[in-house]
């Protein structure tokens, strides 16, 4: 019996997963080249909900933004994407702008604070209405 040894390069027998995987590898690296690293700058902040969550508890609690926004929803992650995260002093001063919305409309939630430790010492919390008229609320302010 003669058997038929078919001698065909690497390439011609794997180019069908090939030209996929390289696809998938070039949109990864353009997809961080074109964000630089604020992929992990909010994947940082989603890792600690209470950060914002606290703020936007102290947010629902002052009676002016009740006013103006009514009663405020939780925030998700798409509404942190829709605002900004920026880091200083070594990593340990935050400050955040978070999208939030109230049964009445819409505002920006800002954020400044410092790391001590496990925990998060607020520096400022304001919130910011752009819609009927420009407003900002300070809640809170060392």
């Amino acid at each position: 019996m003669i058997e038929q040894v078919n001698n065909k390069n690497w390439f011609s027998r794997n180019w069908k997963w090939m030209f996929p995987l390289i696809g998938i590898v070039f949109m990864v690296v353009v997809f961080f080249y074109m964000t630089g690293d604020a992929t992990f700058r909010y994947g940082s902040i989603y890792i600690q909900p209470a950060l914002v969550d606290n703020a936007l508890e102290k947010a629902k609690e002052n009676e002016r933004v009740i006013e103006k926004l009514g009663e405020l929803s939780p925030h998700t992650f798409f509404r942190l994407l829709e605002g900004e995260v920026e880091y200083a002093n070594n990593n340990k001063t935050v400050a955040i702008t978070v999208g939030i919305i109230g049964s009445k409309g819409r505002a920006k939630l800002d954020i400044l604070a410092d790391q001590k430790g496990d925990n998060w010492e607020y520096q400022k919390i304001t919130v910011r209405i752009k819609k009927p008229e420009k407003e900002t609320i300070t809640i809170f302010k060392k």
